[in-house]
């Protein structure tokens, strides 16, 4: 295991929420000044593709985030306007994915579920619909 592979999953570890590469780049700049984000990226895909690590596309804005295989299953709520990632502390899709696997003989794999909106703190600086 190289330096650079156990310095991101050391940092994906010490965090309870995905980040994105940005993320992982100034996280572990702090511990290995240096490293460029092509190699984040390329490091961060190689770890998707062996199965250590999970990415989730968000489809508002394109971004991936990044969080270990080995971290609790959840999904999350994503605020539209701060982009905060809420972790949802149960599992909403796990029966209707059983049943409609069943239903349909089929072998579910992975989900993922992320709900757009806006946080308390973003929703009290936007107008109320009808307010104008």
């Amino acid at each position: 295991m190289t330096r650079d592979r156990r310095t991101i999953l050391q940092v994906l570890g010490e965090v309870c929420i995905p980040l994105t590469a940005d993320d992982v780049l100034k996280r572990v700049n702090t511990a290995v000044p240096g490293i460029a984000l092509s190699t984040v990226y390329r490091t961060l895909d190689e770890l998707v593709s062996r199965g250590s690590v999970q990415r989730t596309l968000l489809s508002n804005d394109g971004r991936s985030f990044f969080e270990l295989m080995g971290n609790a299953h959840r999904h999350y709520m994503v605020c539209l306007g701060c982009h905060h990632m809420f972790p949802i502390s149960s599992c909403p899709v796990e029966d209707f994915a059983n049943s409609a696997a069943e239903a349909l003989d089929f072998e579910v794999t992975d989900h993922s579920l992320v709900l757009y909106g806006y946080c308390r703190h973003c929703r009290s600086g936007r107008q109320s619909p009808g307010s104008e």
